[in-house]
């Protein structure tokens, strides 16, 4: 049987568009050969590899010894998942992927207590979120999409975004296009935005659901040239960039709601949470003025914007965003108070 995987070249060695290849199982057995072919990234898209419990644990297994500092994409059925799997994917460098169907929701409590594990051992994962196929409707989509975004995934991916589906009985024209600008919207705001640790938190005050968040917040884009149909493409903007944008379009939800007295703890939480974002998958040090005690800003209190406003008192501080090292030279994201006034 062939495995199907995707190479992806390290942009400073090969500047060629990543290309396809693919592999018998005893060819791709020997993972120790990837690094010497400059491999940095490997997708496996595979039942063969990950389609069983065994058959997965051999090869996180062989990854972890030959090959730790390549970073594997693994698209997994979400019910191979258990405890076992989970505690090793925290050893290579992962992303975990899983198509989120009608089965994901009708199986949410099983489907739910596996995430929960990805989750409780810090895996990244994310979903793949497709539409409009057979008797789909618009309802069962902005369901589908509610339920994902409640998971805390780190990514949402939507491959029909490039060319949208044709429309069906149950799918009208009008739906295509608006669960394809929500699918755009959510791409934004979400993962180009790292929107993951504060997302859910920053919504429940306003008392509107993810679908109708990223509706309005696609209208919003349009009204700024920044639609899906003129070609605007968020992953190669600066993540800063990204975060103006989000922190413009929550002051006009929260100004439209009659909340602006919650946005000063909204606007800290997302700027500390982006620099951290970009230290940790940049490695950019930063300094930030905050009108909020940083350990106020990342404790479970910030999950709760109306509790923090009314319990947490503002404290002006400038704060050192920066890559700290432990005795053993591991390197960690850290910040520390360099000025309080």
């Amino acid at each position: 049987d062939q495995i199907r995987v995707i190479l992806e070249y390290n942009w400073r060695i090969d500047l060629a568009v990543p290309k396809e290849y693919r592999f018998s199982a005893k060819e791709l057995s020997d993972l120790s050969k990837l690094p010497e072919l400059g491999v940095t990234s490997l997708r496996v898209d595979d039942d063969a590899i990950t389609g069983s419990k065994n058959s997965f644990l051999f090869f996180l297994k062989q990854a972890v010894e030959k090959a730790p500092e390549v970073f594997y994409t693994f698209y997994v059925d979400y019910g191979v998942l258990d405890k076992e799997i989970c505690a090793f994917l925290t050893e290579p460098s992962v992303s975990l992927q899983t198509v989120l169907t009608e089965k994901s929701l009708a199986d949410s409590k099983n489907f739910q207590r596996k995430i929960e594990l990805l989750n409780r051992n810090g895996v990244v994962f994310g979903f793949d979120l497709t539409f409009g196929y057979e008797r789909d409707n618009i309802k069962s989509f902005r369901n589908r999409l509610n339920f994902a975004l409640e998971q805390y995934p780190n990514h949402m991916d939507f491959p029909q975004l490039e060319q949208l589906p044709v429309h069906t009985k149950f799918f009208s024209p009008h739906d295509i296009d608006t669960a394809g600008n929500c699918c755009f919207a959510c791409a934004v705001f979400y993962t180009a935005g790292r929107a993951v640790p504060w997302f859910l938190s920053v919504l429940r005050p306003l008392r509107i659901n993810p679908f109708k968040f990223f509706c309005d917040f696609a209208e919003w884009l349009q009204c700024n040239n920044c639609h899906r149909q003129t070609g605007f493409d968020a992953f190669s903007l600066p993540h800063k960039d990204i975060e103006k944008m989000q922190l413009l379009f929550l002051q006009l939800k929260y100004e439209e709601k009659n909340l602006l007295y919650l946005f000063p703890a909204v606007r800290e939480i997302v700027r500390f949470n982006g620099a951290f974002a970009r230290l940790v998958g940049e490695g950019e040090e930063s300094s930030l003025e905050l009108d909020f005690h940083p350990d106020d800003l990342s404790s479970p209190y910030a999950t709760d914007i109306v509790a923090f406003t009314d319990t947490v008192c503002m404290e002006h501080c400038r704060v050192k965003m920066y890559v700290a090292k432990d005795r053993d030279g591991s390197e960690y994201p850290d910040y520390r108070v360099l000025q309080d006034t």
